[in-house]
């Protein structure tokens, strides 16, 4: 069970370190020590549970902060995190985006922000259950045909 724990916040940790050096425009105006990973790293040394909401609420922020972006944009983005073997921005959105969860609790796609986001998650070749499948194939098939 440890172990589990161990290689999701690893595979998580990779994830923030390639996202905020891709992303994060004013990491050279921060002193090192001010760096996210070197924040998480000092969490680390506090506690793994400490560390681990650290990187839970990095990893949300990423997440929220990525809904702007354009879908080719996020498919590719992921094809560079899963050719490095990082978990990829699509299954990070179906794992901790509270949006994803409120589109397919309600059953229908509003808009092609939730559309694409949808998509994204569909195609990412990350494990899905048999229904989650069917369901995300039946909304995004729902909202092609209106």
């Amino acid at each position: 069970m440890q172990e589990a724990a161990d290689s999701e916040y690893a595979k998580m940790k990779a994830f923030l370190a390639f996202y905020v050096g891709r992303y994060y425009l004013n990491l050279e105006t921060l002193p090192p020590e001010k760096w996210p990973i070197a924040s998480l790293e000092a969490l680390e040394k506090k506690g793994m549970k400490t560390a681990l909401k650290g990187l839970r609420q990095a990893i949300n922020d990423c997440v929220e902060g990525s809904f702007h972006f354009h879908h080719a944009e996020v498919e590719s983005l992921d094809s560079e995190l899963r050719k490095r073997g990082i978990v990829t921005l699509s299954e990070l959105r179906r794992q901790y985006s509270k949006s994803y969860a409120r589109i397919t609790k309600r059953g229908q796609i509003k808009n092609e922000t939730e559309y694409y986001l949808l998509r994204n998650v569909l195609f990412d070749p990350t494990e899905k259950t048999p229904d989650e499948r069917k369901l995300l194939e039946q909304l995004i098939s729902d909202y092609e045909g209106a």
